[in-house]
């Protein structure tokens, strides 16, 4: 099994079409060299039962009647009778039926060499018997014995003679019997001949189809190897759509496929690189920060200000802790980690009852408008815990005491939607687009956030196929709509 999972697509494809070739055309030969036999032999049978015929009507009668006391033979010539070998001057084409065929048996002014394997008996019956031994030999042809070729008996029969099997044909008219005989030797050379001729072309035909078979499958896969070579001479870092000299209309998918892979690497790979660059920038300044509160602890003169300095200093920590996570949570915002079926509307109900006591602290009323169906989507459950809780974040952060945040979901069509509205300042239409860019702040923004929030956001719905709306909610503020395909409207 594992030998036929490596087998390459040309051994594949030769052997299979060599197979295939050999099973229906030898078939075929086979049929057809056995219905040709049956036609031959009954051509030959037909040909002696003829020439049988035609002896009575032209000679025998007449020898019937001859005063003779010798037989008359009927000799051939010379060169005949010596199986004479073709002539030099023989055309192009049966010097190659003799290359490939054998012996070409060809005609001359002479006659045919075949002529040697037929044979005839004229014998009249004085007695009235069938037997040897009442009757007197007319006439023969000189490759006929003086013996009869079998016993007088109507019809065709097959004997074995001293030079061979022969198939004889017997006629009775009035007191004569004539009998016709052929060497079977002949007709086995005939069926030898035929069945060589038939199958001879069809494995040279064969061999010829599988070499230019092969021609055009080295062609035909000629883009793959080339698809193969350039990628393995590419460099680590060299991410530019792959080219090919040919691309067939197969490969084309696969090309497609391929630097749209490339493609995504790059994205990645860039995407990593920002956030190395974005995180190196965005942990300095609270380091910093953090080096200066401690500088101040140590240095302060009295206990009141050590205790601002370290207090400062753990506001510090906790807000770089919160931008490290941040951080961490926009790096595995775009991976598939865990997708599994999961329920928006569990996630969202845990979201809100995890965050409901922190939005009552800050003076926030937290308000969830649920529904019924389950909204199974296919995607990760921390991820979407994760986007929900960023949501409910911004909104606590930049939200007026004393106000509500509300917090719906609910299914249209094959969608399952999510939307969080506040009494915040909201977002201007021309910032609507870079908000979900990673760190970018709207200037004049109170508060200390890290930028990253609705990059999250944006991020996680994105990998699950959805889409972020931004608008105005009812109270002034800002009011997020998320649409994401439900699990059981994806395709497969």
């Amino acid at each position: 099994m594992r030998v036929w999972r490596r087998l390459s697509i040309r051994v594949l494809l030769l052997g299979g079409t060599a197979l295939v070739l050999l099973c229906v055309l030898g078939s075929t030969a086979l049929l057809a060299v056995q219905a040709g036999l049956d036609e031959a032999g009954e051509l030959f049978d037909a040909r002696l039962a003829t020439s049988a015929r035609v002896l009575d009507s032209l000679m025998a009668r007449q020898v019937e009647h001859a005063t003779i006391n010798a037989p008359l033979v009927m000799s051939l010539p010379g060169p005949v009778l010596r199986a004479f070998k073709p002539p030099r001057n023989e055309s192009w084409s049966d010097r190659l039926q003799d290359w490939l065929f054998g012996h070409h048996d060809v005609q001359t002014p002479l006659g045919h060499e075949y002529e040697t394997h037929i044979a005839y008996q004229v014998w009249h019956d004085d007695e009235g018997e069938r037997s040897a031994l009442g009757m007197r030999l007319l006439a023969r042809s000189s490759s006929a014995p003086e013996r009869p070729f079998a016993p007088m008996l109507a019809g065709f029969s097959d004997h074995d003679l001293s030079d061979g099997r022969w198939r004889v044909f017997a006629l009775h008219s009035g007191e004569v019997w004539i009998q016709v005989a052929e060497r079977t030797d002949a007709r086995e050379e005939l069926s030898a001949k035929l069945a060589w001729a038939t199958g001879a072309p069809l494995v040279l035909g064969l061999i010829l189809l599988l070499v230019l078979t092969s021609l055009l499958i080295g062609y035909a896969l000629a883009p793959l190897s080339e698809m193969a070579e350039r990628i393995s001479a590419r460099c680590p870092n060299d991410d530019r759509p792959l080219e090919l000299s040919r691309v067939p209309v197969e490969v084309a998918p696969l090309l497609r496929a391929l630097n749209a892979l490339f493609a995504r690497v790059r994205d990645m790979l860039e995407r990593e690189r920002r956030f190395i660059d974005s995180a190196a920038h965005e942990l300095r300044t609270p380091l910093a920060a953090l080096r200066v509160h401690a500088q101040n602890a140590r240095r302060a003169d009295s206990d009141e200000k050590r205790d601002q300095s370290l207090d400062r200093l753990l506001d510090g920590v906790a807000r770089s802790v919160h931008l490290a996570e941040q951080m961490l949570a926009h790096s595995r915002a775009g991976r598939s980690v865990n997708d599994a079926p999961v329920s928006l509307r569990d996630v969202v109900r845990d979201v809100v009852q995890q965050r409901t006591a922190a939005c009552a602290a800050s003076g926030h009323a937290l308000h969830l408008h649920d529904c019924d169906d389950v909204l199974t989507l296919i995607g990760d459950a921390s991820a979407l815990s994760s986007m929900v809780g960023n949501l409910v974040d911004n909104a606590q952060r930049y939200a007026p005491r004393g106000t509500a945040i509300e917090v719906s979901v609910g299914r249209e069509g094959g969608e399952a939607w999510l939307s969080v509205s506040d009494h915040g300042p909201g977002i201007p239409e021309d910032m609507r687009e870079r908000v979900f860019e990673p760190y970018f702040r709207i200037p004049g923004t109170p508060g200390s956030g890290t930028g990253l929030g609705l990059a999250i956001v944006h991020e996680i719905v994105s990998r699950l196929g959805g889409r972020i709306l931004l608008g105005t909610s009812p109270g002034g503020g800002l009011n997020v709509d998320i649409r994401m395909p439900l699990a059981d409207r994806l395709p497969v």
